[in-house]
């Protein structure tokens, strides 16, 4: 009976917080009926922050000299990172990410939203640290960033293929394809809308068959080249866009494209969500 009054009473304890969060009753009136349930109001439950709280008040002192001394020694790497050596930027800059990676595949399992987040911190930790470096190495004027956008494609889209993860992979071709825009406003500067499209739409075919010719051998290369490729099916537009290549003409190609894609999309449906599931 004791186990069955303990559940009653903390179902009631967690419908009185509904209440206090989507304001059915006011705040004072939550506080008395939950004094009227909870022996000690320590066991009040509590939203994300109030645990965080309650876990930081719960550290012993040497979690709390440990989390100090690692606050301490990110603010001195953080002022002090223009002046390092070049190598000990890189060193660094790969430590980290490679620690954000770590972490985030011991949480997959467990904990996939977690662990994925950290994944994205780790790679998200890589393209800031990455254009830090060129800017205080190089600045921005000179091929540093083309070298950055390089350099993160291969880092994503093999660590991807490691892991077997489609994200990574798939920032990995955006990475690429930053990339062959900035070399095509380089060495191709004054295309027609033809040659634009030209330049991409056989990328996009290519890399929208390799997902189903990989799907079977591995399946997150599949999803991160369908993804790809349904963003080089627009990169002409975006192109276009951002390198006025006959401006008025790009809201009628994107139309199209969009209703030519919908239809194919629409028509194979069963194959391509097969592949990319």
């Amino acid at each position: 009976m004791a186990a069955n009054d303990e559940e009653k009473r903390n179902l009631i304890v967690k419908e009185i917080e509904s209440w206090r969060r989507s304001k059915l009753l006011p705040e004072q009136y939550c506080d008395f009926l939950q004094n009227l349930y909870l022996e000690d109001l320590e066991d009040r439950p509590r939203g994300v922050t109030g645990a965080v709280v309650k876990k930081i008040g719960q550290a012993s002192g040497k979690q709390w000299f440990l989390a100090s001394g690692i606050f301490a020694l990110i603010c001195f790497v953080v002022l002090h990172f223009s002046v390092f050596p070049l190598l000990l930027q890189i060193a660094i800059a790969l430590l980290v990410t490679g620690g954000f990676v770590y972490a985030g595949m011991r949480q997959r399992a467990n904990r996939p939203a977690r662990g994925y987040a950290l994944i994205g911190g780790g790679m998200a930790f890589l393209f800031g640290a990455g254009l830090a470096i060129v800017g205080l190495q190089w600045g921005w004027e000179g091929s540093g960033v083309l070298w950055l956008l390089g350099l993160l494609a291969v880092v994503w889209i093999g660590g991807g293929l490691w892991l077997r993860l489609a994200l990574p992979q798939w920032l990995g071709w955006l990475a690429a394809i930053a990339l062959y825009a900035l070399l095509l406003a380089e060495y191709a500067p004054a295309s027609s809308v033809f040659e634009v499209q030209i330049f991409w739409l056989p990328a996009a075919l290519l890399f929208c068959w390799l997902s189903w010719f990989l799907h079977i051998r591995l399946a997150s290369a599949g999803t991160a080249m369908f993804a790809a490729a349904l963003v080089l099916w627009f990169m002409p537009e975006v192109y276009s866009a951002l390198y006025e290549v006959r401006p008025e003409w790009i809201q009628m190609e994107i139309l199209i494209k969009i209703l030519i894609a919908g239809i194919g999309m629409f028509r194979l449906r069963k194959q391509w969500m097969e592949w990319v599931a």
